[in-house]
């Protein structure tokens, strides 16, 4: 199903490490992967766990992506345009790298990090086409499960002390509204579905009673 583009959120533990170098040499850069493919989600807002497929990041625009703290614009350490940061989708997932820079945030960044104060990366994208399968008696499944297939884009990459949920509470409420719209549609089908079989019944009802006369 395609998208109105709605900006999510998501969050990853632990892929967050600064390279090694030889070694008496510091290094200041920092690696992780902002999302992994084929990997579920824990719960997301408690209703639905999901997983990025392969491929998912073919054609996503990625030309002017930053990184930043706890998704503040105001606390960038890099960026794509100007060649500080680069990322690049391998068979795990999208990879990030960057010198964190000489500032202030720069060097605390890298000290965090160092420590493991700072562990959780973060991305903020848009998406282009994505499938469900919501959870019934049928498929026995215990929570909705969303597999996205295409990104549209990549609005920053962002170290980040806790996983920024409550910032995407209006795109999680777009995509309730949408299973919403396909339970009623589900159901407007099932409807029409059980009136056809009553009416096909009715008719061979009549049918019957018809031959016997």
């Amino acid at each position: 199903m395609e998208l109105n583009n709605e900006i999510e959120i998501r969050s990853l533990v632990g892929d967050l490490h600064i390279e090694s170098r030889e070694e008496g040499t510091v290094s200041r850069t920092i690696v992780g992967y902002a999302a992994k493919f084929e990997s579920w989600s824990d719960p997301i807002m408690g209703w639905f766990r999901e997983k990025i497929a392969r491929g998912a990041f073919d054609g996503c625009d990625l030309s002017d992506v930053i990184m930043c703290f706890n998704h503040n614009t105001d606390s960038i350490l890099a960026r794509t345009t100007s060649g500080t940061l680069r990322l690049e989708v391998d068979d795990v997932g999208l990879r990030f790298v960057f010198e964190a820079p000489n500032t202030t945030l720069g060097s605390d960044m890298l000290e965090l990090v160092r420590r493991g104060d700072v562990s959780k990366c973060s991305f903020r994208f848009g998406v282009e086409q994505d499938e469900w399968q919501y959870a019934d008696e049928q498929n026995g499944l215990a929570m909705d499960e969303r597999t996205i297939l295409k990104f549209s884009r990549v609005v920053d990459v962002s170290l980040v002390v806790f996983p920024a949920y409550p910032e995407t509470e209006a795109s999680v409420r777009h995509l309730e509204e949408r299973k919403a719209e396909w339970l009623s549609s589900n159901k407007t089908e099932a409807s029409n579905h059980s009136y056809k079989i009553k009416s096909r019944n009715r008719l061979c009802d009549f049918l019957k009673v018809a031959n016997r006369h």
